[in-house]
């Protein structure tokens, strides 16, 4: 009676089942590191730049500027000297003793009154009071629509414990895969190659 030989189809399945489930690890691994990365890097650059530059980032809380400047877009504001400043620049000002801050556009230089007239893109007059010089924080330069909704977000000081939180999870996550990641890539290469192809059998007869 003759012996089947033994079919490696299911131990071929395996192993390449398990090379596709470590290549998804390693994806997994390499994009959340990529993701924290990025994420790091972004947030330094702003920050750093910024400072650096002599920019102020502000969000937009209103739509009296759209669609140029819409509502919950992130705005960088750079100081420049109030006599520089032309019409159709757009500004961000203080309005009241609060500190309360505008952003809108110039529609005529008042050279004498050393002030400005704005009026809001969206809107069909123009604000009731002028800017005094004084009153200028800075020129808005750049635009990021949709950002400042995040922006907001996260720099909210009510916030600031569960950013960190979720800032430290991801961290551990990206760690922890790339820790099992280069694991698994070191158990691998440690099995011999004879080890991972299946032999075959020498085929036994028996005699009845």
């Amino acid at each position: 009676m003759k012996k089947e030989k033994p079919d490696d189809t299911n131990a071929d399945t395996g192993q390449k089942a398990a090379e596709k489930k470590k290549g998804k690890l390693s994806f997994v691994s390499d994009f959340l590191f990529v993701f924290v990365l990025t994420i790091f890097v972004l947030v330094t650059l702003i920050m750093l730049g910024t400072k650096l530059f002599g920019y102020q980032i502000l969000t937009v809380d209103s739509g009296s500027m759209e669609p140029n400047f819409p509502e919950d877009s992130l705005i960088f504001v750079r100081a420049v000297d109030p006599s520089g400043l032309q019409s159709d620049d757009v500004i961000t000002f203080t309005v009241d003793e609060k500190g309360t801050l505008v952003t809108h556009r110039i529609v005529a230089v008042l050279t004498d009154e050393r002030s400005f007239i704005t009026r809001g893109d969206a809107n069909n007059t123009n604000d009731p009071s002028t800017v005094p010089y004084g009153n200028v924080v800075g020129k808005a330069e750049l635009c990021l629509p949709k950002a400042g909704a995040v922006f907001r977000v996260v720099t909210a000081q009510e916030n600031r414990v569960y950013v960190y939180i979720v800032i430290g999870i991801l961290i551990g996550l990206t760690v922890m895969w790339i820790i099992l990641d280069h694991i698994k890539k070191k158990k691998a290469k440690a099995i011999p190659k004879e080890a991972k192809m299946p032999t075959d059998k020498p085929e036994s007869k028996n005699e009845e």
